[in-house]
């Protein structure tokens, strides 16, 4: 996008939002500034909905395991849905593979708490929203049980042995246990102090363990007594995140600690730790093995492990299932092939493994009859050849990518949860949760996950979220937000070519890196206060930072928009005008390269307040002297002369790109959207123009009059043969043409009548405020359009020779609306 010296001067002197933003060194324009060519409007343009860009999708977060009535072993999932489609409670035969029971939740969305109560026969879930439901096998619908605390979301469940069931909560960190007896529930409060994640439990007859998040730590509750026991792990884990899966076997309690994945053991008679299984595999460790002192787990180089409490050795099973353990139980077949009690395990993608320890059998249920849901998409990108691509929320099955020739989409399987897209020349790169992966993809060759994309750079330094990557020469600059529990981002530099990452943490104290820019060597980027989940930020204020590539060193730094969370969308014009998204707030600011200071031009709340922890769907592109962005929810249009914004689509309109083919890509929901911009002849030269002030009734007789920013104290009449347009105008008194060659309004304000008739040429009244009514009669000219505009009484419409239009954007009229402009 071009800004010419004339919309340059307008952003330095309308510096009336925000008074702390005042100018420091700004450089004066000393010649008059020439004046910018007119828009004759907002390009009018329409919305495609291209469809949903990957197919539904199998996601159990947490699983059990149980019987019928009958003996009959079933597995339970709670299979996530997204913003318009809530979970759905599932129920799987395991020896016939049949689905027995099925029905889509009345509330909730995404489920990491699933028990089966062997004391009651019945199974209790819950979501991350807070909502509780039970459901025992034969019953004809799922149950919900009033969850008494608002504002907890319940992460993790277990049922106790004579049927009381606990959970644990997020954000108090509580323990809670409910009596299905009583229908009654008791609080036992946060159990590890300052811990936000209740996030695994193993209970037996005397004691809950209760595992915490974001920081890994555990403790036991006493059932009887409500003494809690703080169970120390050792120093090595002081910087873990999780102890994230329990299980209790033949007298101790096994506990995994993520990110670390090692299995601690210890005795549950002394409380004390006996022994460290270095490096497993998540997630869950099986229950003891009904013929011996064993519990089974994964590694992924060997497979199913077994491991004997007895000795602490380790026995690969020679078992290889392609999946992670999710619940495991021990089951009757009732087949020859599978004598005894099998091994059955499930995975969160709806799939379960039965394996027969005797005769070495398997068996293999696919989640072809589970019903899934849509992929929420979370990041959109788009590579140099103009394919589109999107990232789902907790993937596989993997990255879509959408071709606009073809108009159709790719399945890209593999591909992950992406935070961020980026180029790096003629490849993609992208940023994978969780982890902090970074990988680079060459869109000309086969998409082979481990080849190409092939291995990934991790960026260590406990950093999960990659969501900004922008290339600087022959390099990529990432800026990533931490793992749970924990501030400080980072900003990276990535050389693709071999693999070597340079970190730097911290780069605003205790904030994270969610924006970036680039502009010869200086990277500008922006922060958010916030760190990982679970975690309160310290920072209040959001800022800037100018970052040179070559020596290393933060060059600058400030606050733009006082009391922001989140700097987003940052973007370079062709001119080094750099603009960006503070929360509500559109701001333009200059970069000194010899300095790095950053100077505000202007700074203006165009769009509310909608705030995000990291604000990834906030968005800005240019367009043919236009900016465009998406906040709140919806996308929008922006005058840079006038700083006036417009809604072109709503309901839930994220993560825009502008596409090779010239239209604007956006996502709502699970679906990819494009707007089209429809063809619009030329806007006309200017014969006269008019960028002040001009006292008395202006008439324009002939050639194209352009009064851009400018105000006319008077009425304004056009001749026959002459144009006018008014761009960020104001006129104090009707607007008359007969005859007009051309006319256009955008974003103006019309004090009195407008009216147009017999016109030659187009006909545009856009985004403009006529406080009086509009009247558009016999116009033979073509494109007759009014768009987004306030009418202050009737719109009338007759005898146009093409019917006017509202380019898709209604209009605000206070009168009737009449003949052909009926609809408008």
């Amino acid at each position: 996008m071009r800004l010419s010296r004339h919309r340059r001067l307008l952003l330095a002197t309308a510096l009336t939002a925000v008074a702390a933003m005042t100018l420091s060194g700004t450089p004066a324009l000393a010649e008059p500034p020439a004046p910018a060519p007119p828009r004759t409007s907002v390009q009018p343009g329409h919305e495609e909905n291209l469809g949903q860009t990957m197919p539904d999708k199998i996601l159990s977060q947490d699983q059990s395991q149980g019987v019928d009535a009958a003996g009959n072993p079933q597995v339970y999932w709670v299979t996530a849905g997204n913003d318009e489609t809530t979970a759905m409670f599932q129920a799987t035969d395991v020896r016939t593979g049949r689905i027995v029971f099925a029905e889509r939740l009345p509330r909730g969305v995404n489920s990491w708490a699933n028990t089966f109560s062997p004391a009651e026969g019945a199974v209790y879930f819950a979501t991350t929203e807070g909502f509780f439901y039970t459901w025992t096998p034969g019953d004809q619908s799922v149950t919900a049980i009033p969850f008494p605390y608002p504002g907890e979301g319940i992460w993790r469940l277990a049922a106790a042995p004579d049927g009381i069931i606990y959970g644990g909560t997020y954000p108090g960190g509580r323990l809670f246990a409910y009596d299905p007896a009583t229908a009654r529930f008791t609080d036992h409060g946060q159990i590890i102090p300052g811990e936000t994640y209740g996030r695994a439990l193993a209970i037996d007859d005397d004691h809950v363990y209760f595992g915490t998040q974001p920081r890994a730590k555990l403790a036991r509750f006493d059932r009887a007594t409500g003494e809690v026991l703080q169970m120390p792990l050792p120093a090595k884990y002081a910087n873990e995140e999780a102890v994230y899966d329990m299980t209790l076997a033949g007298g101790y309690l096994l506990a995994r600690v993520q990110k670390v994945n090692d299995l601690l053991v210890f005795d549950t008679a002394t409380a004390q730790l006996v022994h460290v299984v270095p490096a497993i595999d998540g997630r869950a460790i099986s229950g003891l093995d009904p013929t011996g002192p064993y519990v089974y787990y994964r590694r992924v180089s060997q497979g199913i492990v077994q491991l004997n409490l007895e000795t602490f050795e380790e026995t690969p099973l020679g078992w290889r299932p392609n999946a992670i353990p999710g619940t495991w139980a021990w089951i009757d077949m009732r087949s020859p092939d599978f004598p005894g009690l099998s091994l059955s395990m499930t995975f969160y993608n709806g799939r379960v493994y039965v394996y027969n320890l005797q005769t070495k059998r398997n068996r293999y249920i696919s989640e072809a009859g589970l019903q899934g849901a849509p992929t929420p998409l979370q990041a959109l990108g788009v590579d140099r050849a103009g394919t589109v691509y999107s990232g789902g929320f907790l993937t596989p099955p993997g990255i879509s990518a959408y071709n606009p020739d073809t108009k159709a989409f790719r399945l890209l399987n593999g591909g992950g949860q992406v935070e961020g897209f980026g180029q790096f020349g003629d490849d993609l790169v992208y940023g994978r949760y969780p982890g902090g992966t970074l990988y680079r993809y060459d869109p000309a060759r086969a998409w082979s996950m481990g080849t190409n994309p092939g291995e990934p750079v991790t960026i260590g330094q406990e950093q999960d979220r990659p969501q900004a990557l922008v290339q600087v020469g022959d390099r990529v600059v990432v800026g990533s937000v931490p793992i749970s529990g924990r501030l400080g981002g980072a900003l990276s530099v990535w050389k693709p070519d071999t693999g070597e990452i340079t970190v730097r943490r911290d780069i605003v104290a205790n904030q994270s890196v969610v924006s970036l820019a680039a502009r010869g060597d200086l990277v500008v980027g922006g922060t958010s206060i916030n760190g990982g989940f679970g975690i309160d930020p310290v920072a209040s204020q959001a800022e800037l930072f100018v970052y040179d590539v070559t020596t290393g060193t933060v060059r600058g730094s400030r606050v733009v928009v006082p009391g922001a969370q989140s700097i987003n969308g940052l973007r370079f014009d062709d001119e080094g005008v750099l603009w960006g998204i503070a929360d509500g707030t559109l701001f333009a600011a200059e970069v000194d390269p010899a300095t790095g200071t950053i100077d505000v031009l202007r700074a203006e709340n165009l769009f509310g307040l909608a705030r995000t922890m990291y604000g990834q769907d906030r968005a800005l592109a240019f367009r043919d002297g236009m900016i465009y962005a998406t906040y709140g929810g919806r996308l929008w249009s922006v005058n840079p002369v006038t700083w006036k914004a417009r809604v072109l689509a709503g309901s839930g309109a994220e993560h825009l790109v502008a596409g090779v083919d010239g239209s604007l890509y956006y996502t709502r929901g699970f679906t990819l959207y494009r707007w089209v911009f429809d063809p619009v002849a030329a806007p006309p030269a200017c014969t006269e123009t008019i960028t002040g002030g001009h006292r008395g009734p202006l008439q324009v007789s002939r050639g194209v009059t352009c009064v851009i920013g400018g105000q006319v104290s008077g009425p304004v009449t056009v001749r026959p043969g002459a144009g006018l347009v008014l761009d960020g105008a104001r006129v104090d008194g009707p607007v008359t043409a007969t005859g007009a060659s051309h006319l256009s309004t955008f974003d103006t304000e019309v004090r009195g009548p407008l009216s147009v008739s017999a016109s030659t040429g187009p006909v545009r009244v856009d985004s403009s405020t006529v406080r009086g009514p509009v009247t558009l009669t016999a116009n033979r000219g073509g494109e007759v359009t009014v768009t987004a505009t306030t009418v202050g009484g009737p719109l009338a419409c007759t005898a146009n020779t093409t019917a006017p239009g509202n380019a898709g954007v209604a209009n605000t009229v206070s009168g009737p609306r009449t003949g052909q402009c009926a609809a408008l």
